[in-house]
């Protein structure tokens, strides 16, 4: 589709839904596969539009081998697809010309991310064509992801990234705790303290995933559901396992998802090593109706992991009433104040006594924490309570009121 055919696209949307503002959301790796902000965007997206009288289009920056069509047919949005490569997009004129096409037919612009071209190229375009925009990190602004090619980082958000979420209206944290990181980071712009969402099935069941995976009948399956990725903390679960797993003989230890920088090979050989292997299943990555379905046929859910922004397997782990083993890194405090599992620091030992914890736990305290996980999503963490807080934030930028998510450090409101 042409730019120009693009952004009439966008008004005719409008138009059709009798909208009040437009708001360009910009990603980079939509494909599930990649997790975080890949499923984060465009549930976001979809809960704004049902919310509000908002249009929430997508420019999505991915590579030729990415599968996006799964966001106009499910989410019902709207989707330009960009191409990534920060060459690419240094040396095509149309590519900015098409951006900013799009970034022309909106009222305003979210980032969904930042250190990537997506973001110095459409926070540029926006300042330049007037266009209020909101960047949110996705946890990319968390200790732990400062210090991974930390010399490149610092240098490059001297030159390019503090400039970008300096001029931004608003910066937008999942968590209390990525506010605090927007702090240290030196930004005093006006936070919006909006979390993701997860929308539960009704209809879950445990059936799907064990006729696909029989040999786990009759076991307490202790599920870790996310990318497979060195900073998620497996080498850890695998060493709490292997102190724990003779007390259990009932357990097995379920590892599912994607695979990233061959950690999976790596994880692999660590169970090998620790003699494990025969209560450990790779499932690959799990999709849909069989990633819900393992859920529902799990005991304890797990994330070991050293750097989160906000995950959503968590959430939907606490929505199907999974007790949680989760480290402080996951920044979700909720889950041990509101007596749904465990949250202990990233180590093997503190992980070993979570598991150790919720393996052991009678039906009475399953019960309790069951219920307190479910309760605490249905509170606080639905789509629709999340899409309210946007549009809520939105209005505020063009003009309305300021909402009790936004929290200001600095004298004034939003810019443009």
């Amino acid at each position: 589709m042409s730019a120009s055919a693009a952004s009439l696209s966008i008004e005719r949307k409008a138009e059709a839904r009798n909208a009040t503002a437009v708001w360009l959301q910009v990603a980079s790796r939509l494909d599930p596969r990649f997790g975080g902000v890949s499923t984060a965007v465009p549930a976001l997206a979809q809960a704004a539009e049902n919310s509000g009288s908002l249009v929430m289009p997508v420019a999505a920056f991915c590579g030729p081998d990415e599968d996006i069509s799964h966001l106009d047919r499910a989410h019902g949005l709207e989707v330009f697809r960009l191409p990534r490569g920060r060459g690419r997009w240094l040396r095509d004129g149309t590519l900015q010309y098409q951006l900013r096409e799009l970034i022309d037919a909106a009222d305003g612009v979210h980032i969904h991310g930042i250190w990537e071209e997506h973001c110095t190229v459409s926070s540029r375009l926006a300042r330049e064509a007037g266009r209020p925009y909101i960047v949110a990190a996705h946890g990319m602004l968390e200790g732990w992801a400062l210090h991974q090619k930390r010399l490149k980082k610092t240098l490059y958000s001297l030159l390019v990234e503090r400039p970008n979420l300096r001029d931004a209206v608003c910066l937008q944290a999942l968590t209390t705790a990525e506010l605090e990181d927007y702090r240290r980071f030196g930004l005093r712009n006006p936070v919006a303290v909006i979390p993701n969402g997860v929308t539960v099935p009704s209809n879950a069941n445990a059936e799907l995933f064990l006729d696909r995976y029989p040999q786990l009948v009759g076991k307490r399956l202790v599920l870790f559901l996310s990318r497979l990725h060195p900073k998620k903390g497996l080498d850890l679960l695998c060493q709490a396992w292997a102190r724990i797993r003779r007390n259990f003989p009932d357990a097995h230890v379920v590892i599912a998802g994607p695979d990233f920088e061959n950690t999976r090979a790596a994880t692999e050989d660590l169970v090998g090593m620790l003699d494990v292997r025969d209560t450990v299943t790779f499932t690959g990555m799990l999709a849909g109706d069989l990633k819900w379905s393992a859920l529902a046929a799990a005991h304890t859910f797990v994330l070991p992991s050293h750097s989160e922004g906000f995950s959503a397997a968590v959430l939907e782990a606490l929505g199907m009433g999974l007790p949680v083993a989760i480290t402080h890194p996951c920044n979700f405090p909720e889950v041990a104040l509101r007596h749904c599992g465990t949250v202990v620091a990233p180590e093997a030992r503190a992980i070993e006594a979570s598991l150790v914890q919720l393996l052991s736990a009678n039906a009475g305290e399953r019960r309790a924490m069951s219920d307190n996980a479910r309760n605490l999503i249905a509170e606080r963490y639905t789509w629709d309570a999340v899409g309210r807080q946007l549009n809520e934030t939105y209005e505020w930028i063009l003009g309305g009121n300021m909402p009790a998510a936004v929290e200001i450090s600095r004298v004034g409101g939003p810019k443009g």
